[in-house]
């Protein structure tokens, strides 16, 4: 703290008046010339009785004058230092208050900052939570920009598939006339296959009779000589290589 609002010392701490000296403390120069009278009195052998006596009450009264003084000197003193007793227990207790309420205003600032602190700490706690969701939401959003990174390569996938199929789409009465003519020379062919076939078919008889007419002279040319036997049964092998042939024909 600075001077502001600073507390006197105690008077018990400031340097204390000096005290009018006592009897223990007056020099021998410091007495009046009674007080040298009376404390060098001539002998009292050398005095008559009666002086001797009224010497020794002069001596006792100025003894008892000088102890007066001093008791009311000494009774000042005592006042003066009651006063200032008092004014120092005045000022011990204003500085037990003062430093009662410093103490009491540091508590209190010391209660406000652990409540401070109590504060922050809940806040650190509930904020823990959040920073496990934020962490969780980043995580989302990183897995959602990965997903939108797919799913716009699949759209302009099917983009691009639209577009081939588009083309397709515009290919297609070109395919259907493409399709009508095959139709149309498939069903030509057909009918010129089906006028052809009664031809067909009585040409494969004519063949047939012509090889079992063969066939017949062939077995008579086996029974003559063997040679004429070879020859005969690679003719039979190529007449039956071409019914097969005509076979195939037929079924077709």
């Amino acid at each position: 703290m600075g001077s502001k609002g600073r507390m006197p010392p105690p008077q018990h701490l400031r340097r204390p008046h000096p005290l009018p000296p006592g009897p223990a403390m007056l020099h021998h120069d410091q007495l009046g010339p009674a007080m040298h009278h009376h404390a060098l009195p001539p002998p009292f052998d050398l005095m008559p009785p009666p002086q001797m006596m009224e010497q020794k009450l002069a001596s006792q009264h100025g003894e008892m004058q000088r102890l007066a003084t001093e008791n009311q000197r000494l009774a000042a003193t005592h006042g003066v230092l009651r006063q200032e007793l008092a004014g120092a227990q005045h000022e011990l207790q204003m500085l037990h208050a003062h430093v009662g309420s410093l103490k009491a205003e540091r508590e209190q600032q010391m209660r406000s900052v652990v409540d401070k602190i109590a504060k922050m700490e809940a806040e650190l706690k509930a904020v823990e939570p959040l920073k496990i969701e934020l962490q969780k939401a980043r995580g989302e959003a990183q897995s959602l920009v990965v997903a939108r990174e797919e799913l716009m390569a699949k759209a302009q996938h099917l983009n691009q598939e639209i577009q081939r199929v588009h083309v397709d789409v515009q290919q297609i009465p070109a395919l259907i006339s493409e399709l009508e003519r095959l139709r149309q020379d498939y069903q030509h062919c057909r009918d010129v296959v089906l006028s052809l076939l009664p031809v067909v078919v009585a040409a494969m008889l004519q063949l047939l009779l012509l090889e079992l007419n063969l066939v017949q002279l062939l077995q008579g040319l086996v029974m003559r000589s063997p040679e004429e036997g070879l020859v005969t049964l690679h003719l039979q092998g190529l007449l039956t290589a071409h019914r097969m042939v005509l076979l195939t024909t037929r079924k077709g």
